[in-house]
This record gives structure tokens, C-alpha cells and sequence, in this order.
């Protein structure tokens, strides 16, 4: 049994705040600050909301467990879940960008940046983990 390494706790903290702020832009700020071309279907981004809070607190309740092998198979989740929103955001971005706003594609691009170093600093914490 191998213990929890700091690296992979800093990582947990982060992907709690940073999917609790996507979380309240999804559900409660998605008119405002995720909705500049006036897209008519709410639900989907709410109900990712939904899903980034759910991540949110299991990240938050795994932080408790002492033992790797307690975590190991949510913390893949994690890791699953941000490539593949991230292979999603690409693909949006690449194939409708022309016919967004300048700040949508800014506002993209951002959320890519912020997905792609979450990725990167999962699976760095996960392969040190395993040493």
C-alpha cells in the first residue's frame, strides 16, 4: 500500500476549485459570462454544470483517504473526464470557430488552456504517484 503524495493532493485541491468555478458558470452565470451567441438549449451546460460539481465534491471527499489503491480508480475519472472535454472543446472550437465572436473564441481558448494543464498535471501527479 502506497501513501497519497503531496503532488497528488495539491492536484485534488486544484480540480476542486477550478470544476466548483466551472460549476457555478454552468449552472447559475450561464446566461451572463457562457452564453454570448445567444444558443437557445440551456440544458446540456447545465447539466455538465451538474456533473463538474459532482467531481467537485468526490475530489473534495477522496482528499480524507490515506491509501493510493483507495483512490486510484477516481482519480483515472478525472483524468478521463478533463481529456475528453478537452478533445470536445477542441473539436467545437476547430470546426464552428469561424463562425463564432472574437470573445467566444478567446473565452474557448481559455477553457482549452485551463483543460489542457489540468490534464498534464493529472497524469504527472498519477505517474509519480505509482513509483
Amino acid at each position: 500500500m502506497t501513501e497519497i503524495k503531496i503532488l497528488t493532493k495539491i492536484t485534488l485541491v486544484v480540480y476542486a476549485i477550478i470544476w466548483i468555478l466551472f460549476g457555478t458558470m454552468f449552472i447559475f452565470l450561464y446566461d451572463m459570462v457562457l452564453n454570448p451567441e445567444s444558443w437557445t438549449n440551456p440544458y446540456f451546460p447545465r447539466m455538465f454544470g451538474g456533473v463538474t460539481y459532482v467531481s467537485a465534491i468526490f475530489a473534495v471527499l477522496i482528499l480524507r483517504k490515506k491509501e493510493w489503491e483507495d483512490i486510484k480508480m477516481i482519480f483515472s475519472y478525472f483524468i478521463g473526464i478533463l481529456t475528453s472535454t478537452l478533445i470536445i472543446e477542441i473539436s467545437v472550437l476547430s470546426i464552428f470557430g469561424s463562425t463564432f465572436s472574437a470573445s467566444f473564441i478567446l473565452l474557448g481558448t481559455s477553457t482549452i488552456i485551463i483543460e489542457a494543464v489540468l490534464v498534464v498535471l493529472g497524469i504527472v501527479s498519477y505517474i509519480k504517484q505509482r513509483r
